[in-house]
């Protein structure tokens, strides 16, 4: 199958061609598809926006002036833009995060925004979504790059016995996600959590996830009292010298990050190189273009041998 690259791209970010329809913009425009609400795939002061309700809800909590009009889509749910029907599909990457699907030219197209197929109790599941070209994240699209199952990383926290322990987290999703992994296999401890992410903890307990126990942080608890787990930004994380009370980890996939650091914690939220192919092939889509990372591995790769795989510049 030949065809022309399924988005432009430009300063603002991908638009669909022959149309003012932009995904993930980085710019305020007329009309914006969102795919989920971490920064670099949302800004504020959009004409108009869609999005799922998860979305929605994260974007009005983030910003001041998300859009003039936000337009809730259910997963499944077909809607039309400029003659075009869209739909959204879960992506598993986080609370409200979603797959774009939609038809131009007879041509099926979807586009996975960040994704993961690991089960999360914390947010929607990732689902296959049939199409013509997939356009896929490839944040780790390196060749035998695997991810441990979440459960075994957060399950080696025993290993830490009689020492607090402070665990870097991204304030949406990463978060979220730690809280009910703790909770269901440590439900001994207690899990703290730093003030900047309460309110989307509320916020998606709000839309029927529980995310188990969870507190305030207390400093003097967390400096006199054992069998706690600390979750903190990255920024604050990287401010905290090493301590006698407690050891501190980056919950992240990248190998380099986790040097600096008492020990290793891997936790993703994007795909690993086994799951890009099995989505991919799955797709059944004979067109790929790779976005937010390096895909030239799958370019090469045999399980893709009849596999059109481009990298679509941003």
């Amino acid at each position: 199958m030949n065809i022309t690259p399924p988005l432009d791209t430009s300063t603002k970010g991908f638009r669909i061609p022959e149309t003012n329809i932009f995904i993930d913009p980085k710019e305020p425009v007329s009309c914006a598809i969102i795919s989920h609400a971490h920064g670099d795939h949302a800004v504020e002061g959009h004409e108009t926006v869609y999005c799922s309700e998860g979305t929605a809800a994260l974007i009005k909590s983030r910003f001041k002036y998300a859009a003039k009009t936000i337009n809730i889509i259910s997963f499944g749910e077909t809607f039309t833009i400029q003659n075009i029907p869209f739909s959204l599909h879960g992506a598993g990457h986080m609370l409200g995060s979603s797959q774009i699907k939609w038809v131009k030219d007879g041509i099926t197209h979807v586009y996975t925004g960040d994704y993961k197929r690991e089960l999360d109790k914390s947010c929607e599941p990732f689902e296959i979504v049939k199409c013509d070209v997939l356009i896929t994240e490839v944040t780790f699209g390196k060749e035998n790059k695997i991810h441990p199952p979440a459960e075994k990383s957060v399950a080696a926290l025993s290993e830490y016995k009689d020492v607090n322990l402070m665990l870097g987290a991204y304030n949406l999703g990463k978060s979220q996600r730690l809280t009910r992994l703790i909770n269901d296999i440590h439900p001994h401890l207690r899990v703290m959590i730093h003030p900047k992410m309460i309110a989307y903890h509320k916020i998606y307990e709000s839309m029927g996830f529980d995310l188990g126990k969870w507190e305030p942080y207390k400093r003097e608890q967390f400096k006199n009292e054992k069998g706690i787990i600390y979750l903190v930004p990255p920024p604050v994380l990287l401010n905290f010298r090493p301590g006698t009370h407690f050891l501190r980890a980056f919950a992240t996939g990248w190998d380099e990050k986790h040097a600096r650091f008492d020990f290793p914690f891997y936790v993703s939220d994007h795909a690993d190189w086994p799951s890009l192919i099995k989505t991919i092939l799955e797709s059944e889509a004979k067109v790929v273009y790779t976005i937010h990372g390096i895909g030239e591995d799958l370019k090469t790769t045999p399980e893709l041998k009849n596999v059109q795989v481009y990298t679509l510049s941003e």
